[in-house]
C-alpha cells in the first residue's frame, strides 16, 4: 500500500516536471508573462475549463446512473481518475480504468462508456454542421444519431462483422450496457444536451484562451478545433493525448508557436490540471 502511495506520488512530480518543461520550452517562444495569464480573458477561460470538466463528468453521469445508479461522486472520482492515469499513460488506458471504477460488470460498463463518448462527438458535429453549415458533419452527425437510437439495427450489423472472429459474448454484454444506459429517446436527449454544452463551453475556452494571446479566428473554428483535438488525442495513444491533442488544435487555428502554446494552454485548464487531482482521486479509490 505504501509502495503504491510512493509510486503515485513519483508519477506525479515526473507529471508536474513534464508540464513545467514544456510550458518553458514553447513559451520561450511567445511573449508568455504573468500579466497575460491574470488578464480576464484567460481567468474566464479557467472558469469555463472548469465548468466543461464539471459538463463531462455530467454526461456520463447521465448514462451510469440510468443503467446502474452510480452516484455522481464516485462518476467525478472515476472521471479524475481516467484522466490521471489517461495522462500518465495514454488515453485509452485511462477510459478503460474509468469504466473498471465505474462498475463490476466491465463490459456492460464499456458499452455505457462507448455511448457516452459517442454521443460527445455527435454534439459536436450538430454544432459544426447548424453554425458552420458543414455537409459531412451533419451526416456523421445522422449516421451516429441512427446508431444511438436504432441501437438494435447497429447492434445485428456489428454481430455480423464479429461472428468470424468469436467475440460475440463482449459484444452481447456490451449493447446490454449500451442499450440499458440509452433508456428513452429522453434520456438520449439529455445527455445530446449535456454534450453540447459541453462542446459550446470547451470552445469558448479555447476562444478565450486564444484572445489571450491576440489570435482571432472564426467561432467555428474553435469548435472544430476540440473536435479534431479530441478525436486525435483518441486514437494516437500517446500519454493523456500530449502532441496529438495539440496537432489537432494547431489544423483548425493554425500552425506557429503561439497557437501551439494556446493549445497546450488549453489542454492544461481542461484536462491537465485534473490529471494532477486525479492522482488523489484514483489512490482514493483503489484502496476503498
Amino acid at each position: 500500500m505504501k509502495r503504491r502511495k510512493l509510486w503515485t506520488l513519483l508519477v506525479t512530480a515526473l507529471i508536474t516536471a513534464y508540464l513545467v518543461h514544456k510550458v518553458y520550452s514553447e513559451a520561450s517562444k511567445v511573449n508568455l508573462s504573468v500579466s497575460s495569464l491574470l488578464s480576464p480573458y484567460f481567468l474566464t477561460a479557467v472558469a469555463t475549463g472548469f465548468i466543461g470538466y464539471m459538463l463531462y463528468t455530467i454526461l456520463w453521469y447521465i448514462y451510469v446512473h440510468h443503467a446502474s445508479r452510480v452516484s455522481f461522486r464516485r462518476t467525478l472520482l472515476a472521471t479524475l481518475s481516467g484522466t490521471y492515469l489517461g495522462f500518465s499513460l495514454n488515453t485509452a488506458v485511462g477510459v478503460l480504468v474509468k469504466v473498471k471504477l465505474l462498475g463490476t460488470d466491465y463490459w456492460y460498463t464499456m458499452g455505457v462508456g462507448l455511448l457516452a463518448i459517442a454521443t460527445e462527438f455527435l454534439s459536436g458535429l450538430l454544432l459544426i454542421a447548424i453554425i458552420g453549415k458543414n455537409v459531412t458533419a451533419l451526416i456523421l452527425a445522422l449516421v451516429l444519431f441512427i446508431a444511438i437510437v436504432f441501437d438494435k439495427t447497429t447492434y445485428y450489423f456489428i454481430y455480423s462483422l464479429l461472428r468470424p472472429i468469436n467475440r460475440l459474448k463482449t459484444l452481447e454484454e456490451m449493447y446490454s450496457g449500451w442499450h440499458r444506459a440509452r433508456g428513452n429517446t429522453k434520456t438520449v436527449l439529455l445527455a445530446i444536451t449535456a454534450g453540447i454544452l459541453l462542446a459550446l463551453t470547451n470552445s469558448a475556452t479555447l476562444y478565450l484562451t486564444a484572445r489571450t494571446f491576440g489570435i482571432h479566428e472564426r467561432y467555428i473554428s474553435f469548435l472544430e478545433a476540440i473536435l479534431y483535438s479530441n478525436f486525435l488525442g483518441g486514437i494516437l495513444g500517446t500519454p493523456g493525448g500530449i502532441g496529438a491533442n495539440e496537432l489537432g488544435i494547431t489544423l483548425a487555428i493554425g500552425d506557429s508557436p503561439t497557437a501551439i502554446v494556446v493549445a497546450f494552454l488549453y489542454k492544461f485548464i481542461t484536462q491537465y490540471a485534473y490529471a494532477l487531482v486525479g492522482a488523489i482521486a484514483f489512490y482514493r479509490l483503489v484502496t476503498e
